[in-house]
């Protein structure tokens, strides 16, 4: 479907700065159409060709300060609608959601959907309730109760958040090969600072979730994104896989690769269309032998956003457009052209730390895989928007002890693979 529209753009976005691909994947495309931006905060949007304001803001870390700020200016008129790039932002815009006019209240998930999304236990529960399996799980806050369990489901196992909301995005999670490190690594997350409002909400997440280790999740993890329309429905969808993430088994993307695979694209869009009513969404899939389990639902721009806008699903320009009115159903889904995006630096960094150490799982089926020529793009900035893109990689650099650090833990036993069908 066309993405573009002959009106030019007079409602302004409110884009909360950071150094992440989402944002400023937001201010190119909405850029490129004249969109008015205004950045709040410090980050690498602010050095955006296309930035027409720029203000200061508490912390969006800092719920206690952020959101009674965010009502003022909702209510005051000086913010319209918020770009939706992180999973504070889309949980604020959900808690205040009556306060925005109703063509864009219309856009915002409803805080019942945010909540089962973004909250791992409730996302599990909901995907019982529609027949979408997942992978079996154990949280609890018992260590007997939860030993005994996790035993019972058998090991290795992943231990991780609950939710990054009042933890923080920085805890990824980590596998746990045994009971021994089990009763070590089990207790609760610190709460991040500003956020204990969101831990007193929502209790439970203090606590980390067990859940059965996939293999298929270190080189195959399937993502089904797009955007829905409360009125027209699903209007743009993509099928794309993690080929490579940071850190190894329990990280962000650094490789996402498109695919084309329908079995797959239409079961994830089954799940989403009944989970969630409006919005960006993106739904990680684990191949299990042939079962398809869910594990993620982020309600939100996700860090790979830029190859959906790449293969033709412009997906921050449609959620503006969503802000104005109603927008209708494309005529029909085209598969995806070949390509990569990649988060260069540590995908360089895992790739250079693979050869030398020659890990084991990457067999003979997946080196011939990475050397099939595909257009790669990046997923941290775009050319036409050039210095944010650098000040991104920069800020990646200055820590670059991060970067490494989780290439060289310990190897946990090499997964095994199974070819994809007609992926890329």
């Amino acid at each position: 479907m066309s993405n573009d529209t002959e009106e030019t753009p007079a409602e302004s976005v409110a884009i909360f700065d950071n150094h992440w691909s989402p944002t400023l994947s937001f201010a190119a495309s909405l850029g490129r159409r004249k969109v008015p931006l205004h950045f709040y905060g410090d980050g690498a949007g602010n050095w955006s060709r296309y930035r027409t304001r720029r203000a200061p803001c508490p912390p969006v870390e800092d719920a206690d300060r952020f959101l009674p700020w965010l009502e003022h200016r909702i209510r005051s008129g000086e913010i319209h609608r918020v770009a939706p790039t992180t999973d504070l932002i889309a949980f604020y815009t959900a808690l205040l959601r009556d306060e925005f006019a109703p063509q864009v209240r219309r856009t915002i998930a409803p805080l019942e959907e945010i909540e089962c999304c973004l909250l791992k236990t409730s996302f599990a529960a909901a995907c019982e309730r529609i027949g979408q399996p997942v992978p079996a799980s154990v949280a609890g806050e018992d260590l007997p109760e939860v030993l005994a369990a996790a035993s019972r489901l058998g090991f290795p196992l992943m231990l991780k958040p609950r939710s990054h909301l009042g933890i923080g995005p920085g805890e990824r999670g980590r596998i746990i090969p045994d009971l021994e490190t089990l009763r070590l690594a089990y207790r609760p997350y610190e709460i991040a600072p500003g956020q204990g409002s969101i831990a007193a909400r929502y209790p439970g997440i203090r606590w980390p979730l067990l859940q059965r280790y996939v293999p298929s999740a270190r080189t195959r993890v399937y993502s089904i994104s797009g955007i829905k329309d409360p009125a027209g429905g699903i209007v743009a969808a993509s099928l794309s896989y993690k080929r490579h993430q940071w850190p190894p088994d329990t990280g962000i993307s650094t490789s996402q690769v498109t695919c084309r695979d329908p079995s797959i694209l239409r079961a994830g869009l089954a799940t989403v269309d009944r989970l969630v009513s409006r919005g960006i969404f993106e739904l990680e899939l684990l191949d299990n032998d042939g079962h398809l389990l869910a594990i993620d639902l982020n309600p939100r721009a996700f860090g790979f956003i830029a190859l959906d806008m790449a293969v033709g699903n412009d997906l921050p320009w449609l959620w503006y457009r969503s802000t104005l009115g109603p927008i209708g159903p494309p005529a029909s889904w085209e598969a995806p052209p070949i390509m990569a995006a990649r988060l260069a630096l540590p995908a360089l960094i895992g790739g250079c730390i693979g050869l030398l150490r020659r890990d084991g799982h990457r067999d003979t089926a997946a080196r011939q895989e990475d050397s099939r020529p595909v257009r790669s793009i990046s997923m941290l900035g775009h050319l036409d928007d050039p210095l944010p893109m650098l000040i991104g990689h920069w800020h990646q650099l200055r820590h670059p002890g991060s970067l490494i650090r989780p290439y060289l833990r310990p190897k946990e036993p090499p997964p095994t693979r199974k070819p994809l069908p007609d992926a890329w």
